[in-house]
């Protein structure tokens, strides 16, 4: 990020950066260190101009890709000013290793901004996470969404997306096949009805008085249950 800067249009962020390695010596960790510096300035100045202008509503962060590839400083950053770390989790479910320790870093709730499950059945593209069958894509769900439920610092899960892609893409090209409704507005009924039955339960999983949905997708090569860690390889 900071030689990005520094091969960059002169601009004070720029000018700023020079300075700071003139003072401090260039090095990468005091690259790095700038780099912390900023970023907290950045999100501080965000956070009390938002509380300032819009007091009664809540800060929901950056959302990251995944924090497991966010550090452990740029969490404790994030946790100065954000009321809720938001992140996106493409797996067959959010890891427990990454939850807790996000958790305990931060003490923030979490909010997990983008998760799907999709197929190339109906020839579209492969989506982010892909499973065998329309059927799959519900189990999937189940699985996925009460998994996350179960852990005490999720507060909230939001699926992508409502309607499947147009086949000849969107503006970047991207053409899932991962909505619950099909390009003519109609329902994906396995997976309608699976949402419907975890929305029955996800107060119960999450206070810890009814355990989470457990049924894992069939792989579509051997029909057995796959691992979390091999699923994706």
């Amino acid at each position: 990020m900071a030689n990005l800067i520094l091969k960059g249009k002169d601009r004070p962020i720029k000018t700023a950066l020079e300075k700071y390695l003139t003072k401090h010596g260039d090095t990468k960790e005091n690259r790095k260190e700038f780099i912390y510096l900023t970023f907290e300035k950045f999100i501080t100045y965000v956070n009390n101009t938002l509380k300032k202008y819009d007091p009664n509503h809540l800060n929901l962060g950056i959302r990251f890709g995944q924090p497991s590839s966010v550090d452990d400083k740029l969490l404790k950053i994030c946790s100065k000013s954000f009321d809720v770390l938001s992140f996106n989790s493409y797996t067959l479910r959010p890891e427990p290793e990454m939850l807790d320790n996000t958790l305990k870093v931060t003490g923030l709730p979490m909010l997990i901004g983008e998760y799907h499950f999709g197929t190339i059945t109906r020839g579209w593209g492969q989506s982010l996470w892909q499973v065998p069958t329309e059927k799959d894509r519900g189990v999937a769900y189940r699985y996925y969404t009460e998994q996350a439920y179960s852990h005490p610092g999720i507060i909230g899960t939001g699926y992508f997306q409502w309607n499947d892609q147009d086949l000849t893409g969107r503006f970047d090209g991207e053409n899932y096949h991962c909505g619950l409704v099909d390009v003519t507005d109609r329902p994906y009924t396995e997976q309608v009805n699976a949402m419907k039955e975890t929305a029955k339960s996800l107060y119960e999983v999450h206070s810890g008085l009814k355990a989470p949905f457990s049924e894992i997708v069939k792989d579509a090569r051997g029909n057995e249950d796959v691992p979390l860690e091999l699923w994706n390889k």
